[in-house]
């Protein structure tokens, strides 16, 4: 998008100068990457303004008269799930699933997109119908607060720009308006492009078999979608190495001339685990052998209802410095997690189901704070505190009661420090709102319980989230988020034939085949044989199931997307076990094969050696184990025992203490060893 966007970015500023010239993305990702390419493109000292579309949204809101505080999704969900509550449902359907675990959170995403799109649910289907209501109904109850869904943003913006006096405010700041990523601009999005750009030129740049996101919600190619506006449609760059030409074939089916640039390979492995233990791997030996830095690596997943959470902690138990936008990361962090577990154990309700027992709560304080002996006294301080001041200020005494801040910036890196006390601002942020709202019980337990929503959330995928895009480690996200990025080194993960192509992933709300009758559902599920074929220049076969056509043509949009991030390596990652060993296979996606048929097989991975700091502990721990195995059952049954093969296993294990190891898995594979031969250590 960077090339993509820099002739059309000259000509505008060949008018008009750079500072009077706003540009808007539709989603908030590889903008530095972005104000780069265009700055050089007109030999400019100042970066040119870039924004994402969800954020110049709440600046007009900023500069409007609308009085309304905006949630953030934190406090959002929390009430939501205090208003679903106290709300009596209806229908027979929804009453039952309303039972269900997981139904706040699938009622969430539904809110979500159903709001962020704006547009009133005309439908004669009576569960739908209630969901409607229910969305209307909760935002009403907002309004009457002067609180304002963040979803409901974009809406509001529209509603504000239609007032001369505030747009021509806005209007002051650019003379014209360039528009990147104008393919995933939905009806919305473009509504709002029209109001802010009224009596203002706009140039809209779309790229050709690129889009993602707002097939979710209408089909068709932008070209076609929309036609009173003048859209500069660049074909793509003449990107010619191999993962260029892989990613361009499955975009589009089109076969692109041999090139030997380039490398792309096939990451084997027995099950999803050893694949993210063997792209950890991987990536350090690409650092060692050519030199490539982990901001310049991205471990990609295909939507925000994958695997990231796991993908981070594996890679992380590796060795592997990880980031991330889409998922917050307050699971995995040292400080929130102990600031979780001082919740959990002020909580009345620590038995509930997704609660930490007290037992672990107490555990995870008594590792992390340097009197131990001191917690039941601190326990009790904490919660006076809560009781004479708040929850915010019982949180801050144990803050610095511990010495929080001292800890962390005396045990972590600047980056890790930094990150940590950025979570812990999050938790007492939303411990003070809770505190304020006269919405919500000011308890422990509405804590604990905001804080477990806010741990298991990922941001969606289908509205334009204010995302803040993370560096100084590997990327790991979204298609979405490295749209329009590029890195060295990308690896697609679970290119199997259940992710690509996956079956439509909608809500647990309703059934798929339900969902192929309701035109009025927020997102887009009754597509026709001729939407898909319209859609997608990949799709010319016979189709006898349009939705599920259209979702698969859509998952291999997402797969090259994501390749096309890639500029010198690209890897797939497939396995074959499903978790919980049901003795299902996975196939590799028929995609990958399409595309190796095409443009010739590609390499595949087998890793012989130890790369990463997860290997070396892995191979440590079985290897060891093994051998006290092999000896005790030696002397039991009188089995030989291979002592060369032992020797050598311990001889490996001994090389790797001499390798720049930290000195805590150091520690770890020293202590095993001495367990495995007998050498007993004593404080």
């Amino acid at each position: 998008m960077a090339d993509l966007a820099a002739p059309p970015f000259v000509d505008v500023t060949d008018t008009y100068e750079t500072d009077d010239v706003l540009i808007i993305k539709r989603f908030p990702t590889g903008i530095d990457e972005i104000e780069s390419v265009l700055t050089d493109a007109i030999d400019g000292v100042t970066a040119p303004e870039i924004t994402g579309l969800a954020s110049h949204s709440r600046r007009v809101l900023e500069e409007s008269p609308q009085s309304s505080r905006v949630l953030n999704p934190a406090e959002q969900s929390l009430l939501l799930e205090a208003f679903e509550q106290q709300y009596d449902w209806e229908t027979p359907y929804l009453q039952r699933a309303s039972q269900q675990e997981s139904f706040v959170g699938d009622l969430g995403r539904f809110v979500a997109e159903a709001t962020w799109q704006g547009s009133a649910i005309e439908t004669d289907d009576e569960a739908l119908a209630e969901l409607a209501r229910f969305n209307r109904s909760f935002h009403e109850w907002l309004s009457s607060n002067d609180l304002l869904d963040p979803g409901n943003v974009l809406s509001t913006a529209i509603e504000q720009l239609q007032i001369d006096e505030v747009r021509r405010r806005i209007q002051r700041e650019f003379d014209a308006v360039l528009v990147l990523e104008f393919e995933e601009f939905t009806a919305i999005d473009r509504a709002y492009l029209a109001w802010l750009t009224r009596d203002v030129p706009l140039v809209c740049v779309a790229e050709r078999g690129s889009a993602i996101q707002r097939l979710w919600n209408e089909a068709g190619r932008i070209e076609d979608v929309v036609s009173e506006l003048s859209i500069v449609d660049h074909r793509e760059s003449d990107n010619r190495s191999l993962p260029g030409s892989v990613a361009s074939y499955l975009a589009t089916g089109d076969q692109p001339e041999p090139t030997t640039e380039g490398h792309v390979a096939v990451l084997q492995s027995p099950t999803f685990e050893a694949q993210i233990r063997r792209i950890a791997d991987e990536i350090e030996l690409r650092r060692r052998e050519d030199g490539v830095s982990y901001d310049d690596i991205a471990v990609v997943l295909q939507d925000s209802k994958a695997p990231i959470p796991e993908t981070l902690r594996l890679l992380q138990n590796a060795g592997i410095p990880v980031t991330s936008a889409t998922v917050g990361g307050l699971e995995h962090d040292p400080a929130a997690r102990e600031l979780y577990a001082l919740v959990c154990w002020c909580s009345d309700e620590t038995d509930s189901e997704n609660a930490w027992s007290t037992d672990r709560a107490l555990a995870t304080l008594t590792a992390r704070i340097e009197n131990p002996a001191e917690l039941q006294d601190l326990r009790d301080e904490t919660l006076d505190q809560a009781q004479a001041a708040g929850l915010e200020a019982a949180l801050w005494h144990w803050i610095l009661e511990t010495d929080l801040k001292a800890r962390v910036g005396r045990d972590e890196t600047p980056l890790e420090a930094k990150t940590q006390f950025e979570h812990a601002r999050e938790v007492l942020s939303l411990a003070s709102f809770i505190d304020d709202s006269d919405l919500i019980d000011a308890s422990w337990e509405s804590l604990r319980h905001g804080l477990e929503r806010e741990m298991e959330r990922a941001a969606s995928d289908r509205v334009a989230s204010e995302l803040e895009v993370p560096t100084d480690g590997v990327l790991v996200d979204t298609v979405r988020v490295v749209k329009n990025t590029t890195k060295d080194t990308v690896f697609m993960v679970n290119a199997v034939d259940r992710d690509y192509p996956a079956d439509p992933r909608f809500t647990a709300l309703f059934p798929t085949p339900h969902l192929e009758q309701l035109d009025a559902y927020p997102s887009y599920t009754t597509p026709t044989e001729s939407d898909v074929k319209k859609t997608f220049s990949t799709e010319t076969e016979l189709l006898t199931r349009p939705l599920r056509a259209y979702y698969a043509a859509l998952s291999r949009r997402f797969l090259a997307v994501g390749a096309r991030a890639a500029e010198n390596r690209l890897y797939f990652g497939t396995y074959r076990e499903e978790a919980g060993g049901t003795g299902s296979n996975l196939q590799p996606s028929r995609f990958l094969a399409a595309a190796e048929e095409a443009l010739g097989p590609f390499e595949r991975i087998r890793h012989d050696g130890i790369h990463s700091h997860g290997s070396a502990v892995e191979f440590a721990l079985t290897r060891s184990d093994r051998a006290l195995d092999e000896i005790r059952r030696a002397g039991v049954i009188g089995d030989a025992v291979e002592v060369d093969v032992v020797r050598e296993d311990f001889a490996t294990i001994q090389s790797l203490l001499g390798q720049d190891l930290p000195d805590e898995v150091r520690e770890a594979i020293q202590t095993r060893v001495d367990f495995a031969e007998g050498v007993v250590h004593r404080e």
